[in-house]
């Protein structure tokens, strides 16, 4: 079987696990998604989905490994529709690039700007989550690379920013340090911050989460900080991207780490994926945001 356009559905389908969310993100209709559906399972002889009243659409065992393959086929065509596009001197086809929230605003978009004027014809597709999210979006091949903090795993990835945590206080408040074990007020940190912070932290066991309200982005840390409810924990290369040079306390335990992308081989990427990433070196060339390293 190639790949086709009821696999396409198959796959939407299986990430919403809903046919009506399936079908307003591929712009057809309900009864359209589940006719393919419907086709797809009389083709492989085999039920894709079962109904649960509580979860919706959910995978059969067979129906989780075909999804797997299905991914795997979608990124084969797209790399085939590129090698022809690069055999007629033309970069074209899709590119899918996974980002943390917070990357998306700023390496990605200082990156994307130079690249549409480059490449104009090329569909740019950005599916943002934790680092956790981006890790699963590499390994089933729904993305081309990630660009998220390390750690980066089994990847093979490029590093471009040395970053660290710092805490930036409500207006009119100082303090030496912030420490995130001991001290007592309410910590506002964005999610994927959050499982950094998790990641390096030396005793996780210690780190008074009862105190943490989570948010999704680092822009609402930001908002609220500044709102005077707590204080807000955000990597520096963030807080200086978002809002430019503005005072912030240092962290205890110091929690350092790098800004990179991944993928499954750095080597082996779609033309417009290693278009992506070279321009993405140029204008992010290693550097340290951490002026303690």
């Amino acid at each position: 079987m190639m790949y086709n356009r009821n696999l396409e559905i198959f796959i939407k389908a299986a990430e919403y696990g809903n046919l009506t969310k399936a079908a307003k993100t591929l712009y057809i209709s309900q009864p359209a998604v589940s006719n393919a559906l419907s086709k797809l399972e009389e083709e492989l002889e085999v039920k894709l989905f079962f109904r649960d009243k509580r979860n919706g659409m959910v995978l059969t065992d067979a129906g989780e490994k075909i999804l797997s393959l299905a991914k795997q086929m979608a990124d084969i065509d797209n790399r085939i529709s590129q090698v022809a596009y690069k055999e007629k001197h033309f970069i074209g086809g899709r590119l899918r690039i996974a980002s943390l929230v917070s990357l998306t605003s700023t390496i990605i978009s200082k990156t994307l700007k130079q690249y549409q004027t480059l490449f104009p014809d090329v569909l740019v597709e950005i599916r943002e989550g934790t680092p956790k999210d981006l890790v699963r979006m590499v390994e089933d091949h729904e993305v081309d690379f990630a660009v998220s903090c390390a750690p980066f795993w089994k990847f093979d990835s490029f590093s471009l920013i040395h970053d660290h945590m710092v805490a930036l206080l409500p207006h009119g408040q100082t303090a030496e340090e912030v420490n995130l074990n001991t001290d007592s007020g309410t910590l506002i940190i964005n999610r994927p911050a959050y499982e950094t912070i998790l990641e390096y932290l030396p005793r996780k066991n210690s780190f008074r989460s009862d105190k943490v309200l989570l948010v999704q982005t680092p822009e609402a840390a930001i908002h609220m900080v500044n709102d005077g409810i707590g204080t807000g924990i955000v990597s520096e290369y963030t807080l200086r991207s978002l809002i430019g040079d503005v005072p912030f306390s240092p962290v205890s335990p110091h929690i350092s780490f790098d800004i990179g992308f991944f993928a499954h081989d750095l080597q082996d990427l779609t033309p417009v994926a290693a278009e992506f990433v070279r321009i993405m070196k140029d204008l992010h060339a290693p550097q340290h945001a951490d002026p303690a390293v």
